[in-house]
């Protein structure tokens, strides 16, 4: 007779959940790939303020940045505008031949402004020695004789041109006072103007 065999014993088989730890909740472990972040802490009042600070500096930079852009902007617009009027207005008249010759004129006989003359003058000017020998026998007289002499320039017309060469006819009136008398004289002159990146004086002789 075989002896009787005991029941399988249990010990070496558990189901799932049971033993030492059944009782602890599962660790959860995060998927694989989640991008799942822990969510932020709200902000501090302190924090808040210094954020607050932070942008209201920023934005402050930002207004001087763009103020002092258009201000640099202003200045460079002004000067640009200031230099083209005053070059416009130094900027001498060189367009005719009569204008020339009446500019110069007054110029250097009646304002006796040598550097003003000069812009209405030809690079070669040795054919005025005529004019300046005129303005310097006045100023002999006035210095010798104490009287008051001065210029006007009555007519300037143009008698000829051809191509960059024009000759004027010019009355100069002459005037004087001596010893409470007053004396006017009229001297006639030609003048030649030639067309140099503009016209201008070349030479003047009296015609009688």
């Amino acid at each position: 007779m075989e002896p009787p065999q005991s029941p399988p014993s249990d010990a070496g088989r558990r189901p799932p959940g049971e033993g030492a730890g059944a009782g602890a909740p599962a660790e959860i472990q995060p998927k694989p790939g989640s991008t799942d972040t822990q969510p932020t802490p709200p902000l501090s009042a302190a924090e808040r303020t210094r954020e607050a600070r932070a942008r209201r500096r920023r934005a402050i930079r930002q207004f001087l940045i763009v103020g002092l852009c258009f201000a640099a902007l202003l200045c460079l617009g002004a000067v640009a505008v200031g230099f083209l009027y005053y070059d416009r207005a130094t900027k001498p008249d060189l367009s005719t031949p009569e204008h020339v010759t009446r500019k110069y004129l007054e110029a250097y006989l009646i304002d006796r402004d040598e550097l003003k003359a000069s812009k209405y003058r030809c690079s070669d000017a040795s054919a005025l020695d005529e004019i300046r020998a005129l303005r310097a026998d006045i100023d002999d007289r006035q210095r010798r004789f104490g009287a008051a002499y001065s210029f006007s320039v009555d007519r300037v017309n143009e008698i000829s041109k051809a191509g960059d060469e024009a000759r004027m006819a010019v009355d100069l009136i002459l005037s004087m006072v001596s010893e409470g008398q007053s004396i006017r004289e009229v001297e006639h002159w030609e003048v030649t103007a030639r067309n140099e990146n503009g016209w201008r004086v070349c030479g003047a002789h009296e015609t009688d």
